[in-house]
C-alpha cells in the first residue's frame, strides 16, 4: 500500500511540473509575442509590410521623472546612432488609451523609432485633454536646448506627429486644437479613436472638435465587437435589453471624422478585418508608420499607399476606406 501510495504521489508532482512548466511556456511565449508583435501582425501590401517589419536602427531609451503626479514619467525612444550623430531626427509623441502608460506601448514606441523616429510617450493614464501632450511638447523644447542633454539640437521640431489610442484619440484632437504648441504638430494618426457618442455621455474634457484639425489625419479602426458595435448612428443609445451597443469607433464615428475634417487637408480612415479595440493600433502599425515616413520624413513612397486608388484602398486586409490627398 505504501508503494502504491508514493508512486501516485510520484505521479501526482510529475503532473503538476508538466501544468507549471507548460503555464511558465505560455507565459513565456505570451512575453515574447508582445515584444515581437510585429512578426506576428497580418500584412500583404507591400509598403504594409515594408513597414510592419523594424526598421534599420538600433534603438535606445532614456527615462525623465516629468515632476507632475498625473504625468509621471516622460520615455523617450531613439536610434542609438543619435547620440554620436549631429543629424535632427523628427518626433512622434504618444497619448495613452485610459489606464494605460508608457509601458504599455514599448514594444509599439520601439518600433518606431527603429525607422528613424524619437518616439516619446509618458505615464498619464488619462490624456484626454491633451494636455499632457502639451507638456510632453514643452520637455522636448527644453531638451531640445539643454547643452548637457543628448537630445541637444537633435530633435527635428519642425516635424513632429502626434498618435494615440482609444482615449488617446480626443488627446490628439484636443491637443492640436486646444493646447499652446498644437501648431507645431504636423501630422497625426489616432487608432480606434472615443466616438463623439461616448466623448458625449462622458463628457469632462473628453468632446473635441475635429473640424478644426488642420493637419494631415490618419483614422483607423477595427470591426470586432469592441471598436465596431452595432450601431448605425450617433442618435442611437446604447440599450443591453434590446442589444444596441455602441462600440467605441464605430463606421459612423470613422466617417463622421472624416466628413468633419476639411477638404484642404490629407484625410484618410480605414478599418482592418478581424481586428479589435485592444490590438488595433498594433495591427495598423504598419501604415501608421509609412504615414509618418511620408509626412515627417518626406519619403513619397510611402506616401503612395495613402492615394487614391493607392495600396491601402486594394489591400484585402482592409474595408471601409475613404482617402482625399491634396496633390
Amino acid at each position: 500500500m505504501k508503494k502504491v501510495m508514493m508512486t501516485v504521489f510520484k505521479i501526482v508532482l510529475i503532473l503538476i511540473a508538466v501544468v507549471v512548466v507548460g503555464v511558465v511556456a505560455l507565459i513565456l511565449f505570451a512575453l515574447h509575442k508582445e515584444s515581437n508583435y510585429y512578426k506576428y501582425t497580418e500584412a500583404v501590401g507591400e509598403i504594409e509590410q515594408k513597414y510592419t517589419a523594424f526598421g534599420d536602427k538600433e534603438v535606445s531609451c532614456q527615462e525623465y521623472d516629468a515632476n507632475d503626479d498625473v504625468i509621471g514619467k516622460y520615455a523617450v525612444w531613439y536610434p542609438s546612432e543619435l547620440e554620436s550623430s549631429n543629424t535632427q531626427y523628427p518626433v512622434v509623441i504618444f497619448a495613452n488609451g485610459t489606464g494605460s502608460t508608457s509601458s504599455t506601448y514599448k514594444p509599439f514606441l520601439t518600433h518606431l523609432s527603429s525607422w528613424g523616429f524619437i518616439s516619446v510617450g509618458n505615464d498619464d493614464e488619462n490624456t484626454r485633454t491633451g494636455a499632457s501632450l502639451e507638456e510632453t511638447i514643452k520637455f522636448l523644447i527644453a531638451e531640445n536646448e539643454k547643452k548637457d542633454s543628448i537630445f541637444y539640437h537633435k530633435i527635428d521640431l519642425d516635424n513632429i506627429g502626434i498618435a494615440g489610442h482609444s482615449q488617446g484619440g480626443p488627446a490628439v484632437f484636443n491637443m492640436v486644437t486646444n493646447q499652446e504648441h498644437g501648431s507645431m504638430v504636423k501630422a497625426l494618426y489616432a487608432a480606434s479613436a472615443t466616438s463623439s457618442y461616448h466623448t458625449m455621455v462622458m463628457a469632462d474634457g473628453w468632446e473635441y472638435d475635429i473640424s478644426r484639425v488642420n493637419i494631415p489625419t490618419f483614422l483607423t479602426a477595427g470591426t470586432g465587437s469592441w471598436d465596431a458595435g452595432n450601431a448605425t448612428s450617433k442618435e442611437q443609445v446604447t440599450d443591453d435589453k434590446n442589444g444596441v451597443a455602441q462600440g467605441i469607433c464605430p463606421l459612423w464615428s470613422l466617417q463622421e471624422n472624416y466628413s468633419l475634417l476639411p477638404e484642404t487637408v490629407d484625410k484618410v480612415i480605414a478599418r482592418k478585418k478581424n481586428v479589435d479595440h485592444g490590438d488595433s493600433y498594433k495591427q495598423f502599425d504598419g501604415y501608421m508608420t509609412a504615414w509618418f515616413v511620408y509626412h515627417l520624413q518626406g519619403d513619397t513612397e510611402a506616401g503612395k499607399a495613402f492615394a487614391i486608388g493607392g495600396e491601402l484602398s486594394a489591400n484585402s486586409l482592409y474595408q471601409d476606406v475613404q482617402t482625399n490627398i491634396n496633390e
